[in-house]
């Protein structure tokens, strides 16, 4: 008994090592997926997006988002998935391999529709500083409780905060919006 277990040992070991060069180059090809460069709007995105514009949600790890609770979906603009990037250290989910659009408003609401419902947006209009984004993906953002004052959905135009709101946002090709939790 233990010549045939020693012997199916070896053969299991030889079998892994005659397809390691098909395993590495297979997770070569998974990591090569999402854009690696520090400096892009783009980083952690799928390839195929890099002159895109894109929009991601990320929620809180106290408020974990049912559908997209582990790494980050890729959604592309058709409504089909791309995978996961689990090296964000996030989670949420990104919609993006759009083109076209100028209007923030505009493109988010296209964008968030994507996901079938699961990203839906929640906002007021405020006569004096336009639309306020107070609800993604079911989360609003007067829910989330804990040491700080208050909460908010904060707005991210291409890696840096938007000093505009998001009905006043322009956009171009390749733009990359985001939005997370930010408390105060």
């Amino acid at each position: 008994m233990s010549d045939k277990l020693r012997l199916g040992s070896i053969a299991l070991l030889y079998t892994v090592l005659l397809l390691l060069p098909f395993i590495t180059d297979s997770v070569n090809e998974e990591v090569a997926r999402f854009v690696s460069d520090s400096e892009s709007s783009h980083v952690g995105l799928p390839n195929e997006w890099d002159e895109n514009q894109a929009i991601c949600i990320y929620f809180p790890v106290e408020h974990p988002h049912p559908v997209y609770s582990s790494g980050v979906s890729m959604i592309n603009a058709d409504g089909s998935m791309i995978g996961v990037n689990y090296d964000l250290n996030l989670t949420g989910a990104c919609v993006g391999g759009f083109e076209g659009y100028t209007d923030g408003m505009n493109f988010m609401m296209d964008a968030t529709r994507v996901a079938g419902g699961h990203l839906a947006v929640g906002y007021s209009v405020n006569p004096n500083w336009g639309e306020f984004v107070h609800t993604i993906g079911g989360l609003n953002d007067q829910e989330v409780q804990g040491d700080f004052n208050g909460a908010y959905w904060s707005l991210t135009h291409n890696g840096r905060y938007s000093v505009v709101g998001i009905g006043s946002l322009v956009m171009e090709e390749g733009d990359v919006i985001s939005w997370n939790i930010e408390t105060w």
